[in-house]
């Protein structure tokens, strides 16, 4: 059973904020408080890629949000991410959940902030199917404890303040009593999934991708003035830690209620030779062109990108020195990696496959640059010889292209002459024109813009929806570690569960124990479940001093 202390209250807590009750006066009311809330008991241990893809493949066609707080340790050593199974858990839940509308996986970015991570490095954040969160403080600025990476996809705010006297979440423990410091992208994780859960509750009819694509176009920049903003060669703005900015929940929903279906997604893969493998000097870089047609002519060509990923096998002397770069053909800039100060690893990359955002819009075809740095003397627990003869090898690498065609799509504008923001295209005022590096000016006009206009509940108008028969609530299991919001059971648009428990989010009394998680090879056959054990970690930074925090925000 669950043990009621301080360490089992991380799911609670994470639960309060996406669903706490409203009206009970009872510590605070939760963003999406008309939802149902669980959880599947899974981080109390060793953990299995078969407990894990059991977890995310739970009850598919009731859940809709899944919330996962958790990952591979933050210490800026360890490279991890979801393994055989867990990935085809990944992909079967978009593919299959939600009636066929797909699961949305709402993840935490990472808290190795102060180890200099980099979540280049987690895999969870570099699925395609994953919505990585990070966060910021009260101010716009980055949170101390976040990982920067192209893979993030928003940010929201943590529960912790910085140089402020009120708390910015308040909700349950396990205890008696409220809480009001709950700092980390544990935190940001859930006021995410809370908002998108209002998104379907507004239209139920979103796809995961439709959701993603609400989050490019709506998220709004929070700190014009923080160093690394850019805007892509589509409109729209982008940064390696805050993604494409701050989710505003008033504009998603209002943008949610009319929105129209992105195309079907298609998938591009290009394989690049490299026989003999590309050599890397201590110190040196190598740099793979790519010349991608983005598979005109066939059944599977894109002209208009989502995600982009690329897969290489990099051997090295010591991981931590490297950086993986790429550059778009309308020069967008991705950090697939950075160094890590503390990975003295001589693994390299295995075929690890690392994940961009920032090319979103951006038509594919035309030259790709891949740069592979060896930054040495960054790692210095690799103690590396001065003469050495290489720092390692670039083996192989594939560019792998997601997102749609539109036939009748024109070609990008360069200059660049529009800008994506609040859900619509704005031209450059002044007929102005940059050819790459945004300009402050710009960035601030936007800036200005998305603070201005700011979304009501008269802005919001809802398009009737066909009434939908009452479906059976079978199966619903509470707890409190790896949590899982789901829209509640609908009689028609507005209609909604209500809970009757007066105090607590969730129950702690129930433990699902993950028995195992067959997926079949082929009819008839099914492969025996991956027992590797590894060690997830929840990412809730335990509370510090406020002090520190400010002087480590730089506030």
């Amino acid at each position: 059973m669950p043990v009621r202390d301080e360490e089992n209250s991380h799911g609670t807590r994470c639960a309060g904020e996406v669903a706490m009750e409203a009206n009970n006066s009872y510590c605070g009311v939760g963003i999406a408080f008309n939802a149902g809330i669980g959880g599947i008991r899974l981080l109390v241990g060793p953990v299995t890629d078969a407990m894990e893809a059991t977890a995310l493949t739970f009850n598919t066609h009731f859940i809709d949000i899944y919330v996962c707080s958790w990952g591979p340790r933050d210490d800026g050593t360890e490279m991890d991410g979801p393994h055989r199974l867990t990935e085809q858990a990944l992909r079967l839940g978009t593919q299959k959940g939600r009636g066929g509308k797909g699961s949305i996986f709402v993840w935490a970015a990472g808290n190795g902030g102060m180890q200099q991570d980099h979540c280049g490095a987690d895999g969870y954040v570099n699925s395609i199917y994953s919505i990585a969160i990070g966060a910021v403080t009260q101010t716009g600025k980055p949170a101390y404890f976040g990982e920067p990476c192209p893979g993030v996809m928003a940010v929201t705010l943590t529960g912790v303040s910085v140089g402020g006297s009120l708390p910015l979440v308040t909700v349950t423990s396990v205890g008696d009593g409220c809480v009001t410091q709950f700092p980390g992208t544990s935190s940001a994780a859930p006021i995410a999934a809370g908002i998108l859960a209002l998104v379907l509750e507004v239209n139920p009819e979103l796809t995961w991708r439709d959701v993603q694509h609400l989050i490019a176009r709506t998220a709004k920049i929070p700190d014009p003035e923080e160093q690394g903003w850019s805007i892509n060669s589509a409109g729209y703005h982008v940064h390696h830690r805050y993604g494409f900015g701050l989710l505003d929940a008033a504009l998603m929903v209002q943008q949610a209620a009319h929105f129209s279906a992105a195309a079907p997604q298609r998938k591009c893969t290009q394989q690049v030779t490299l026989h003999p493998p590309r050599i890397l000097s201590p110190g040196g870089r190598v740099t793979v062109n790519i010349l991608s047609e983005a598979c005109h002519g066939r059944t599977n060509e894109i002209n208009t990108l989502e995600h982009v990923q690329v897969r290489m096998s990099v051997s090295a002397v010591c991981r931590g020195d490297l950086s993986v770069r790429l550059e778009s053909p309308g020069g967008t800039v991705s950090v697939l990696l950075d160094t890590r100060p503390f990975d003295d690893s001589i693994a390299g990359l295995k075929n690890w496959t690392m994940m961009t955002v920032h090319c979103w819009g951006e038509q594919p075809r035309g030259l790709w640059t891949l740069q592979v740095t060896d930054h040495v003397g960054t790692v210095l627990s690799c103690q590396r010889p001065t003469k050495e003869g290489a720092a390692g090898a670039v083996l192989s690498a594939t560019l792998i292209l997601f997102g749609t065609y539109h036939p009748h799509e024109p070609t990008q504008d360069r200059p660049l002459r529009h800008i994506v923001s609040m859900g619509l295209h704005h031209p450059i005022p002044d007929n102005a024109v940059y050819q790459r590096d945004p300009p402050l000016d710009l960035i601030q006009w936007v800036y200005q813009m998305e603070r201005d206009r700011k979304v009501r509940s008269a802005d919001i108008t809802i398009p009737p929806r066909p009434k939908k028969p009452k479906i059976p609530e079978n199966g619903k299991v509470l707890d409190n570690q790896t949590l899982m919001s789901s829209r509640p059971v609908q009689l028609d648009q507005t209609s909604v569960e209500r809970r009757t428990s007066p105090r607590s989010t969730v129950k702690d009394d129930v433990d699902v124990e993950i028995k195992s998680f067959s997926i079949p090879d082929s009819p008839g056959h099914h492969r025996k479940k991956d027992a590797s054990v590894r060690r997830r970690y929840t990412r809730w930074k335990k509370c510090e001093p406020l002090e520190a925090m400010g002087q480590q925000a730089g506030n």
